[in-house]
């Protein structure tokens, strides 16, 4: 069996992923070394330890809004940190997976991007991740890149879950609607991990679920299979101004991840009916 050593295991991402992958792949989490990705002799300290054939790092720095103070420490841990493993990697023979954001991108081209297009981000969590991919494509071969957007899953804070909380105990409810994206489910993301290692994929791929949407649409559909009667007041950006800016426009094509292992990421309206049953039968269960 595949073993996968992991870092940042107890963040957004790890904590709704990794319960899948393991009933495929041995899964090793570095959560008990405390492992400061930026530290390469504790770094190597593990890798050898461990000998894992994929090295996932889910370290990061991805408080979009808290990178503009503290791009400094975002670029030490998303660049610097990723350029330390993409080494690790290349000494060791280890295949790295690394994750990106559709935030690399400006949103200015008005169709859904290709793992081709030009980054240009506009914002300091974008240019720090733009930087540990490049950083990663020029230190180490056998890599995967996942770029990915709007991850919603059963652990942690993320926006259907907020959604879900705000719509039980409001009337009304305020929801960006000019900004487009691509809903990201957690289940579909692994399922999607699983099939590129399946066939050693390497490179970059943009990863997400089918379908565009905006904060509103993903909002309302939401309220809808909640069977709520919360009324959704569509707004725009400049009513809900944040420190960093965000892409208008920053969908993920994900035809080259169909190319490669012949399957098709699910729409974002049928995982979404999923999850939300799922989230309120975890609810109920941890009541």
């Amino acid at each position: 069996m595949m073993k996968i050593l992991v870092t940042g295991s107890d963040g957004l991402i790890g904590t709704n992923i990794l319960p899948d992958l393991s009933k495929q792949f041995e899964i090793v989490p570095a959560i008990e070394e405390q492992w400061d990705i930026l530290d390469r002799k504790l770094g190597e300290e593990i890798v050898r330890a461990h000998q894992p054939d994929v090295l996932i790092n889910l370290a990061a720095i991805t408080n979009v809004d808290g990178c503009e103070d503290a791009a400094e420490l975002a670029y030490r841990v998303n660049t610097e940190g990723a350029g330390v493993l993409a080494d690790l990697c290349k000494k060791y023979n280890v295949k790295l997976l690394h994750f990106s954001t559709d935030y690399v991108f400006d949103g200015t081209k008005g169709s859904p991007y290709i793992e081709e297009d030009l980054p240009n981000p506009i914002n300091a969590y974008g240019v720090s991740k733009l930087a540990g991919e490049n950083a990663i494509r020029h230190q180490v071969d056998d890599y995967v890149i996942i770029r990915t957007q709007w991850l919603i899953g059963l652990y942690g804070r993320n926006f259907v879950s907020t959604i879900i909380s705000a719509a039980q105990i409001n009337e009304s409810i305020r929801v960006v609607n000019d900004q487009w994206g691509s809903p990201t489910f957690a289940f579909d993301l692994a399922k999607a991990i699983t099939q590129l290692m399946e066939i050693d994929a390497r490179g970059i791929f943009h990863v997400c679920n089918r379908g565009k949407a905006t904060w509103y649409d993903l909002a309302s559909r939401t309220i809808e299979f909640l069977g709520l009667g919360t009324k959704v007041i569509p707004i725009s950006t400049k009513e809900y101004p944040l420190p960093a800016i965000r892409p208008a426009y920053s969908i993920l094509s994900t035809k080259k991840f169909t190319t490669k292992t012949g399957k098709l990421m699910p729409i974002w309206q049928a995982s979404l009916e999923n999850f939300v049953h799922e989230y309120l039968q975890h609810a109920k269960g941890t009541a």
